[in-house]
């Protein structure tokens, strides 16, 4: 048989951080993102391999935004596994309490 131990203020603290992560992450790939932008218009500007250096950034930058975009799913998971477990406890406490 399982046990189940679930400490609500670790689940809550890793989801806050996941989530400040993310917006850390995402602020960062902005400034990266407007560092290339202003490189390709004025510091490396050729006929061809500058246009696609900025489309493989842009198809990079795209990847990862969508992979950083996950943290949120998993901070969500996490707030939602602290929230069902407070109410089942709670439920069973009613049950067992009469």
């Amino acid at each position: 048989m399982a046990n189940v131990h679930v400490d609500y203020g670790a689940l809550e603290n890793a989801a806050s951080r996941l989530t400040g992560g993310q917006h850390e992450m995402e602020s960062q790939l902005a400034q990266l993102k407007s560092l290339i932008d202003g490189l390709v218009t004025s510091g490396f500007i050729t006929d061809q391999a500058s246009g696609k250096f900025q489309q493989s950034y842009e198809q990079w930058n795209t990847g990862t935004r969508n992979a950083i975009a996950g943290l949120e799913g998993m901070s969500g998971f996490l707030n939602k596994a602290v929230s069902q477990h407070q109410q089942l406890d709670a439920t069973l406490s009613q049950s067992a309490g009469g």
